[in-house]
């Protein structure tokens, strides 16, 4: 019996000695990539994917002007980028009306022969426009023809030559920006965007003999 006990005695440290380097061999595999994690981390490092900017969106109206001198006569014009359904309008309801056929065109009619502006909008807000006038336009000219104002950019110049003096010029969509000049200088002007608004807009000038050309701005984001 007291040969029991003293091997009870002595065995009993040599087990727990035993199971305590077991313990310690096991913590320290954890510090080992078993799972291969790190080495797939090393050989595929992360990167971050670059996204395209979106392109802004514009509105244009075609043609950007038309001549209409007769009662009844009739042009037609086609919008084409945007967002969504078009809408359709005149300046002037007593000098001609515009009428919507199919999904992106509309016939505008004469009822008086004189200066008016087609304006297309769109669900989004952008504007477009195009000018009709009388009669066509003669010798008189616009420089530049086109302007297109982007990044925050909100004012544009223009000069027309020949014609007749005195000059008056006129902002095809006043929602979109306007012109402003002076009557001892009338043929140069200046064009003042609509912060926030994007569209194509038309400037248009007209002589005193009743000569119009124009020109075309677009404002994009």
């Amino acid at each position: 019996m007291k040969i029991w006990r003293m091997g009870l005695l002595v065995g009993l440290p040599v087990v727990c000695l035993a199971v305590l380097l077991a313990f310690c061999g096991c913590e320290g595999a954890t510090d080992e990539d078993s799972s291969g994690v790190d080495a797939y981390l090393a050989a595929h490092p992360y990167q971050s994917a670059s996204r395209d900017t979106p392109s802004a969106v514009v509105l244009t109206l075609s043609p950007v002007s038309g001549v209409a001198n007769a009662i009844g006569q009739t042009l037609v014009f086609k919008a084409s980028g945007g967002e969504g359904t078009f809408h359709w309008g005149v300046s002037h309801t007593t000098i001609g009306k515009i009428e919507s056929k199919g999904a992106d065109q509309a016939i505008y009619t004469c009822l008086v022969v004189g200066d008016n502006d087609v304006i297309v909008q769109d669900d989004g807000g952008h504007y477009a426009s195009a000018h009709i006038a009388p009669v066509a336009a003669g010798t008189i000219a616009i420089s530049p023809g086109s302007v297109t104002l982007s990044s925050g950019a909100l004012n544009a110049s223009f000069a027309v030559s020949g014609g007749t003096p005195p000059y008056s010029w006129t902002s095809g969509n006043p929602k979109l920006g306007t012109v402003s000049y002076s009557a001892g200088s009338s043929y140069v002007a200046s064009y003042t965007a609509v912060a926030g608004a994007y569209g194509q807009n038309v400037i248009t000038v007209i002589d005193a003999n009743g000569r119009t050309t124009s020109a075309t701005v677009t404002q994009a984001q």
